[in-house]
């Protein structure tokens, strides 16, 4: 069962960087920026795994993890937004 008087990741995450000094800022948006380049290009290669392989058990598990990166990348987008949004407040 849910607890539902826990926060959300997203809410505790706004909560971290409006504590944050503009410098913590700024890197931590560069942090995020440079692990979803990983990610998208760990995407391309397991794609490119997945045209080479014939096995049909393996194509599923990657294609798993692909969505599963592609989740992670859907959270840090969000994350960029919310660091840029606060950057930009504080301007």
């Amino acid at each position: 069962m849910e607890r539902t008087d826990e926060p959300d990741k997203l809410e505790v995450f706004a909560i971290a960087i409006s504590a944050l000094p503009l410098e913590a800022l700024h890197t931590e948006q560069a942090r995020i920026e440079h692990a979803a380049k990983h990610l998208e290009r760990s995407n391309r290669e397991i794609e490119q795994y997945i045209t080479e392989t014939d096995d049909a058990e393996e194509k599923e598990e990657m294609k798993e993890v692909i969505q599963e990166n592609e989740d992670v990348m859907l959270d840090q987008r969000v994350r960029l937004e919310m660091l840029r949004s606060e950057i930009s407040r504080r301007r």
